[in-house]
């Protein structure tokens, strides 16, 4: 099993397919220059003393040249990034918005056309851009492509984003894990802090008890939940997290610490696990419930790394 409350993982055996998990989602980062993030899983893995030593030396020549090279990645200010990514954004818009005034519609239809056709993260990438134009008709053809036929969850969520960043109102139906949903626009949380207290309060509970013991778990218990949100978003799921009662925080908590956990490392010590997070008998029905919805999620987008 692995600790909960051993503050160093020397006893922790890093299995291949938890190792390759690491790996991919650092090669992620790398391509998409998020250096802090990739300095941080770099030094998670280099606490493990039974890695293959030229893994190992590997890592360690990594976090050395990013360190080099990118010595900001130790002195980054969330204030600083905060106003960056404000510029940037706003920088990208004016491009966005003089360039599809400037060629008589050929960089919407581009836009369009990779909505239509594109792999996941050009439709992603696709949304991303056409939120910053301003015109009737392109708002109209984005509510067009989500209703037409489902959607991958990430992708319906992105375009109820994508229409409330337009400027769009109202109520929007369109059809999502097997049924038909009715959501209003303007609710949609455009960022994680957009989402309710209790909700937000769910992640955090997870960062609280694997920050002494795991301090890496939380950043994928994060991905996670946010690709959960997502395709929970306009469900009967969402409405049940929205009414959940305080008590729910740790139920829902545990529950993905429990289903990360054993598809990570391969193993978990449910009762141990359920015992630290103060899941108690009364609790075990509500217990099941979420660790099953959140199971059957997994299973469906967020397949076995291994």
């Amino acid at each position: 099993m692995i600790p909960i409350s051993d503050p160093t993982p020397n006893n922790v055996i890093l299995f291949p397919k938890t190792e390759k998990f690491y790996e991919d989602e650092l090669m992620k980062l790398l391509r998409s220059e998020q250096y802090k993030e990739a300095l941080e899983i770099l030094t998670f893995l280099l606490q493990f003393p039974n890695v293959d030593a030229s893994k190992s030396d590997q890592w360690e020549a990594l976090r050395h040249w990013l360190l080099t090279m990118f010595p900001e990645t130790m002195f980054s200010s969330s204030v600083t990034e905060e106003e960056d990514s404000e510029e940037e954004s706003a920088l990208l818009r004016q491009y966005i918005q003089d360039k599809s005034a400037s060629d008589d519609g050929a960089f919407v239809l581009k836009l369009q056309t990779m909505l239509q056709e594109g792999s996941l993260e050009e439709q992603v990438s696709a949304l991303e851009q056409l939120a910053f134009i301003e015109q009737p008709e392109v708002s109209q053809y984005v509510k067009t492509w989500l209703c037409e036929r489902p959607r991958h969850p990430h992708l319906q969520f992105k375009a109820l984003q994508t229409l409330k960043q337009m400027g769009e109102h109202g109520l929007i139906e369109f059809p999502k894990n097997g049924r038909t949903v009715l959501v209003e626009i303007d609710e949609t949380p455009l960022t994680a802090e957009d989402f309710p207290l209790r909700i937000r309060d769910m992640i955090r509970r997870v960062g609280d008890i694997s920050e002494i013991s795991q301090p890496d778990f939380v950043y994928f218990a994060t991905q996670t939940w946010q690709e959960f949100l997502a395709y929970a978003y306009g469900t009967s799921i969402y409405t049940e997290l929205l009414r959940a009662e305080e008590s729910a925080v740790d139920v829902w908590a545990s529950a993905l610490h429990a289903i990360l956990q054993d598809k990570l490392f391969g193993t978990v010590d449910r009762d141990e696990l359920l015992e630290t997070y103060g899941i108690v008998d009364a609790m075990t029905l509500q217990w099941k419930r979420a660790h099953n919805v959140l199971t059957a999620f997994v299973k469906q987008f967020s397949p076995d790394p291994g």
